[in-house]
C-alpha cells in the first residue's frame, strides 16, 4: 500500500515537469477568476437590454421565455439575474443535438430582485428560462374544469422583465478580455 502512495506523487511530478500543458493542468495551477460571458461579443438574448452590462436598462421577456445564446460552448459555474419581477422560473441548458434541453435550476417563490445561482456540470452554448410567475401576475376568477372535475384557478402572467443576466465561468487571470471570447477554458 505504501508503494502505491509513493507512486502517485511521482507520476504527478513527472506529468508536471514533462511539459504537459493540458487545460486541466492549467485550471489546477493557474489563478482563475469569474468572467461574465453574457457581455462578450457574439452573445444574443431575447432582449439585448438584458445582457448590455448596464443595470439601468430593462429588457422584457418574449411571453414566458428568455433565450440566451453564446457563440461557443462554455463551462458555466454561476448565473445571476438582476433587477427582476420574476418569482418562479426554470433554467434549461441546451444539449448536443437538435431541440434537446435539460433543466439545471428551478426557483420558486422568489421575493428578491437579485437571484444568484451556482450550477455545476453545465457546458453549453445556450440557456433558456421558462417563466412561471411574476410579481405582476393577475389572479382570475376560477372556472369549473370538467377534465379535473373541480374549480381551477387561472392566472394571467404579468410582463416579465430583467435588468441584467450574468453568466459566469472561470478564466485564467492572465488572459485579456479579448481572449475570453476565443481561448478561455472551453470544454
Amino acid at each position: 500500500m505504501r508503494r502505491y502512495l509513493f507512486i502517485f506523487p511521482v507520476l504527478c511530478a513527472v506529468a508536471l515537469f514533462s511539459g504537459c500543458q493540458s487545460k486541466v493542468l492549467q485550471m489546477l495551477f493557474e489563478p482563475q477568476e469569474f468572467y461574465n460571458y453574457a457581455v462578450t461579443e457574439g452573445v444574443t438574448c431575447t432582449a439585448p437590454e438584458m445582457i448590455d452590462g448596464d443595470e439601468k436598462t430593462r429588457g422584457y421577456a418574449a411571453g414566458r421565455w428568455i433565450h440566451l445564446n453564446l457563440p461557443t460552448q462554455k463551462a458555466i459555474h454561476r448565473i445571476t439575474i438582476r433587477g427582476t419581477n420574476i418569482t418562479s422560473f426554470m433554467i434549461y441548458e441546451k444539449l448536443e443535438g437538435e431541440g434537446r434541453w435539460h433543466p439545471i435550476q428551478q426557483v420558486q417563490n422568489n421575493e428578491s430582485p437579485v437571484v444568484q445561482m451556482r450550477v455545476s456540470g453545465v457546458v453549453t452554448d445556450a440557456l433558456r428560462i421558462y417563466i412561471s410567475g411574476t410579481t405582476e401576475d393577475e389572479k382570475m376568477r376560477g372556472e369549473f374544469d370538467p377534465m379535473h372535475g373541480r374549480v381551477v384557478s387561472r392566472v394571467r402572467l404579468g410582463r416579465a422583465f430583467v435588468h441584467e443576466i450574468e453568466v459566469y465561468g472561470l478564466v485564467s487571470k492572465e488572459a485579456s478580455p479579448e481572449e475570453h471570447t476565443n481561448e478561455t477554458l472551453d470544454f
